[in-house]
């Protein structure tokens, strides 16, 4: 499993571009991890994580207009899958009726829905990740 995970990084390491944002534009700020003190919780978190729950990247992507960040940090679910924040640090739960993991004892408490899950999972599907947020590279 462990050989699993790391070829996974390796993967997504080396087929995106990995060049992390210091000043962007998003969310109507710059210095995003000063102006949004959800992700810079979340950032000084993975610098200094030792348990695994913290490692991975974070991209911004936009959906639909809207500014999303997008990471593959496990946060305790005990796998590696994409978790999605919006501007105020809410995550993405899905509404399909069935339970779905909810980071909120790692980041926030509070949840964002989109409104066509198909939709979001063809964005999903197509996601660039070339706006690195933060990597631990």
């Amino acid at each position: 499993m462990r050989n699993l995970i790391v070829i996974l990084c390796c993967v997504l390491f080396f087929s995106c571009k990995q060049d992390v944002v210091e000043t962007c534009t998003a969310c109507e700020n710059e210095e995003l991890r000063e102006n949004l003190p959800w992700l810079g919780e979340l950032i000084s978190k993975a610098e200094t994580d030792r348990t695994g729950n913290y490692a991975g990247f974070i991209w911004l992507e936009k959906y639909k207009g809207r500014d999303i960040f997008v990471t593959n940090m496990g946060l305790g679910s005990g796998g590696i899958m994409y978790r999605f924040f919006d501007c105020d640090g809410n995550h993405l739960v899905f509404r399909r009726g069935e339970e779905t993991y909810c980071p909120s004892d790692y980041v926030g408490d509070h949840h964002f829905f989109v409104e066509d899950e198909e939709d979001f999972g063809a964005f999903v599907s197509n996601m660039k990740l070339d706006v690195a947020v933060y990597s631990p590279f």
